[in-house]
């Protein structure tokens, strides 16, 4: 039987993972699932794990590194797993890393890393603003309305969200760097790492993507 195939994507924050994954999902036609989608559907399924997450979270802890990727694991192995799914905010540090590296014998991971540069991420996210009336977002560095703080469609005052602050940003930085950063040394020079220059506009990003994916399944349809 063929193993799962796994799709990881890394970056920092504002590489616009989470935009990229649904694009090759709604491409594609995989499966999107996030760490917390798997918690959720371990606690609704009253898995064994799912239980013990369930009281950690009840608890209002932080569910572990090993209880998540132990949970991780069960998803991959399940019976009805997909041939392919794309799995976002998994693996956050380098202990992740080897966990689903230790997985081989039942998944193949391929993980794209999307290369952006600090002052670009924070430039991103520090600029970012919302319609409070439509939620058209704005940015002011890269795509700002027509009159400062007013929405160009409803004319609706623009805001700010809270962890959109520099300060959070700066700090949301230096947690990536401290602890996801080497997650990308982890798998520099393995046969399915790739990298992709986030810094450009989100469609250019996705057709370099969806060119890589393709590549990936002509690929895994030739090894069948």
């Amino acid at each position: 039987m063929a193993k799962t195939k796994v799709i990881t994507l890394l970056g920092a924050p504002g590489a616009g993972k989470g935009t990229q994954a649904k694009m090759l999902a709604a491409k594609f036609g995989y499966p999107h699932v996030s760490t917390g989608d798997v918690l959720r559907d371990a606690v609704r399924r009253g898995t064994a794990l799912g239980e013990k997450a369930r009281k950690v979270m009840e608890a209002g802890e932080l569910v572990s590194d090993d209880l998540v990727s132990e949970i991780v694991r069960e998803r991959v192995m399940a019976p009805d797993a997909p041939r392919v799914f794309i799995l976002d905010g998994y693996p956050r540090n380098v202990a992740q890393a080897c966990y689903l590296q230790s997985l081989e014998d039942q998944a193949d991971v391929f993980v794209i890393n999307l290369r952006l540069e600090e002052d670009q991420a924070v430039k991103r996210l520090a600029g970012r603003r919302y319609c409070s009336g439509c939620g058209k977002i704005y940015n002011v560095f890269f795509s700002p309305s027509i009159k400062e703080g007013i929405c160009d469609d409803c004319g609706s005052e623009l805001q700010q969200r809270k962890d959109d602050a520099e300060e959070v940003i700066k700090e949301r930085l230096r947690v990536y760097r401290q602890q996801t950063a080497p997650v990308v040394d982890f798998y520099t020079g393995r046969p399915n790492f790739f990298e992709i220059d986030g810094n450009r506009e989100p469609d250019e990003i996705a057709g370099e993507m969806s060119g890589l994916v393709t590549d990936l399944e002509n690929r895994w349809t030739a090894a069948r």
